[in-house]
């Protein structure tokens, strides 16, 4: 336990010559060391459902690892760089109008060309005088000259 400091060498008491009061273990400084080994328990983490304090601290995993292993902040932000989806992902429908950056979904590109369509009259497409016309309201004379 790196918080625990042990307070009495009880083994170097063994050394000391028989007769010397330092030879005795007191009561007190079994008290003292119990006391501090307690402290020392105490302020560590359960095994099961720990409650972390401060900035606790874990190694890092391989940008490939798909375990139960702890992620750090190091390792998801690795992650959120180059994500690579499969399946169907799903992302918010923007309005229509939206001019950002935000992903874009088919949903949102339906609904910007239906709301941006222009239609025709039928008439009008049929040729090209009519389809000019349509589009700038002028009338649009056509030459009947080949160019060669």
């Amino acid at each position: 336990m790196a918080n625990y400091t042990k307070l009495t060498d009880f083994a170097s008491k063994d050394a000391l010559p028989t007769g010397n009061a330092a030879k005795i273990v007191k009561g007190t400084e079994i008290d003292d060391e119990f006391e501090a080994l307690e402290t020392a328990v105490a302020t560590k983490s359960d095994i099961a459902s720990p409650a972390f304090t401060g900035v606790p601290t874990a190694p890092t995993a391989s940008a490939s690892a798909n375990t139960t292993q702890l992620a750090t902040t190091a390792f998801v932000q690795a992650q959120k760089a180059s994500p690579e989806f499969t399946g169907t992902p799903l992302t918010p429908t923007a309005v229509t109008g939206t001019d950002t950056t935000q992903i874009a979904s088919t949903a949102f590109v339906q609904q910007e060309i239906t709301a941006n369509a222009y239609t025709l009259p039928t008439a009008a497409a049929d040729t090209l005088g009519g389809l000019y016309a349509s589009l700038s309201g002028t009338t649009l004379t056509l030459s009947t000259t080949e160019i060669p």
